[in-house]
């Protein structure tokens, strides 16, 4: 059985439960209203009433039973009325919630009002990458093509070159490739678009991605492109760098990392639900039903957004979401509320600490789609503000945090840790010869080099200049330093073109652990140290710190 069918099974017999507990569930509010008048403490007794009604609202609906739903959200309102204005509770307001209660028995014993669907598909965050990527490219002179072709074999694709678009047509007959690459030649005349669309129309009967490349930057070539289907245009002298984010990105090579939903709901069976409506998406979801230790969940299971009801037992949402404001590392974490509240005023104070109010039942596409357009945003977001603008690479203010995160996680847990600092060799004069345009591809080079080469666990970050630092969480130094010193060698053999000239770079490192530099401090300028040994020895080299060595 697949992981999808399972999720489908859970689901099914997540909600055949609902379904067989709702009478009793009823029924044990019933008693509890019948003793109301007995309690000491009538407002809170009230309050977890409220709290019961409110739950079963919320997920009646989300199970199917809407018309249930909605009569209980009218004695949820009647309820939340008496404790809004300390209004007195007496034998006539008991028999008109009890009887309410009771109708809804009629409603359970007429089953769901909907079925649910629960073929959710799972969406693009699940994708698993191609072992290889083949690219076909379409370039009319054969030395720009085989050019071309080498600059992209080292980023492990796969290219077979044509020149000219019919035999690409022939090719497809015995398969498609990953991606095509079009140098577009445009004819003058404003049937130019219209002839290299006719052109290029047979093939997108197989949905492969287009991209166009061209030497000229005019609207007109742009403009044809986007007619003729091309998901990208890209102008000659081509960047490299940037071509091959725009494959990586089309082709599934680096798909985005599944989505971190936090969950928090004392009504477990919908909290559950929602739980496995989103795993079925392709996210990683949790439930937390004890916001005591809220704080410890943040830090091992670092969600991206957290899904918080308004009610819970003994504190309120709104509360749990002030702690979390209060403490720097979650400031800016998305929290979405999720509750039957319609009172404007509640809403709004909580949109104070959240980003947005959803109102139960809600849909499981529209849950879904609201995580996704969140979590998405946010990550743009962090992109922006925790991110190298150049190479994409975490910035130096950030690496440091994490580096301090990851230091007291190897600590807690007694594992080991690497850190390494490594420095292209004479960057300088490498932006003095062929120009700061030039420099900054070969920045952008190297980053795409370590982010596509390094494990997802392993954080990378632009230290400053040409200098950047990664840490590598679960690694010996050892370890660290024969990862590090293949992809030097790597690297050290890739070629960069300017002004008709051929050259190369390299760049040295230095490797440090966290077994011996247990402080952030120490543990970069350990690196740091090592760094400087491998360019006092001649540069394109690996240095293991001398007290990390065995």
């Amino acid at each position: 059985m697949s992981d999808l069918d399972d999720i489908q099974k859970q689901l099914a017999a997540l909600s055949e439960e609902f379904a067989n507990n709702l009478s009793p569930r009823i029924d044990q509010i019933i008693t509890e209203v019948n003793s109301v008048l007995e309690q000491v403490d009538k407002f809170a007794f009230m309050q977890t009433i409220f709290r019961k009604i409110h739950s079963l609202t919320g997920s009646a609906g989300t199970f199917g039973f809407n018309r249930l739903s909605e009569q209980s959200r009218q004695l949820e309102l009647m309820v939340k009325s008496f404790i809004d204005n300390h209004t007195l509770w007496d034998d006539q307001t008991n028999d008109d919630l009890t009887n309410g209660l009771k109708n809804l028995h009629q409603l359970i014993d007429d089953g769901p009002d909907v079925t649910k669907s629960l073929n959710i598909q799972a969406s693009p965050t699940s994708l698993q990458n191609h072992t290889e990527r083949h690219i076909y490219i379409v370039e009319a002179e054969p030395a720009q093509g085989h050019e071309l072709c080498l600059q992209l074999k080292p980023y492990g694709f796969k290219t077979s070159l044509f020149s000219s678009v019919e035999d690409v047509r022939q090719a497809l007959e015995k398969g498609n490739p990953d991606a095509l690459l079009i140098d577009i030649v445009l004819p003058k005349g404003s049937r130019g678009s219209i002839s290299i669309a006719s052109e290029i129309a047979p093939l997108h009967k197989e949905n492969i991605p287009i991209l166009f490349m061209s030497a000229r930057k005019d609207w007109e070539s742009r403009l044809a492109a986007v007619r003729a289907g091309g998901t990208i245009y890209l102008e000659k002298p081509l960047d490299i760098t940037r071509l091959i984010e725009h494959l990586d990105r089309i082709t599934q090579q680096v798909p985005h990392k599944p989505y971190r939903v936090l969950i928090i709901d004392d009504a477990l069976d919908l909290a559950k639900h929602y739980s496995l409506v989103l795993r079925q998406a392709g996210m990683h979801a949790e439930v937390l039903n004890d916001p005591s230790v809220l704080l410890e969940k943040m830090e091992s299971f670092r969600p991206e957004l957290i899904l918080l009801d308004v009610y819970l037992p003994e504190i309120s949402g709104i509360e749990i979401a002030q702690v979390l404001r209060q403490h720097s590392l979650f400031f800016s974490i998305p929290i979405v509320f999720l509750s039957t509240e319609k009172n404007l005023d509640t809403q709004f104070a909580s949109l104070q600490q959240g980003d947005e109010f959803l109102e139960k039942p809600i849909l499981d596409d529209h849950l879904i789609s609201n995580v996704e357009s969140r979590v998405e945003r946010s990550r743009t977001l962090n992109q922006l503000m925790f991110h190298d603008g150049l190479t994409g690479l975490l910035n130096q203010i950030t690496l440091k945090k994490r580096l301090e995160i990851e230091l007291a996680r190897s600590q807690r847990h007694n594992c080991p840790l690497s850190y390494i600092m490594l420095d292209i060799d004479h960057f300088k004069k490498v932006n003095d010869r062929y120009g700061h345009t030039t420099g900054d591809q070969i920045l952008k080079s190297l980053g795409h080099l370590l982010k596509q080469r390094l494990r997802k666990i392993d954080q990378i970050g632009r230290y400053g200049g040409e200098e950047f630092g990664i840490i590598m969480p679960d690694t010996l130094p050892e370890s660290a330093y024969q990862v590090i010193d293949k992809l030097r060698k790597f690297f050290s053999d890739l070629t960069y073109q300017s002004n008709g000239k051929v050259f190369s770079c390299s760049f040295s490192a230095g490797v440090a652990c966290a077994s011996v530099f247990n402080h952030e401090k120490s543990l970069i300028e350990a690196a740091d140290e090592a760094l400087y040994l491998a360019k006092e020895k001649g540069r394109n080299l690996t240095i293991l710190h001398k007290d990390c060595q065995q």
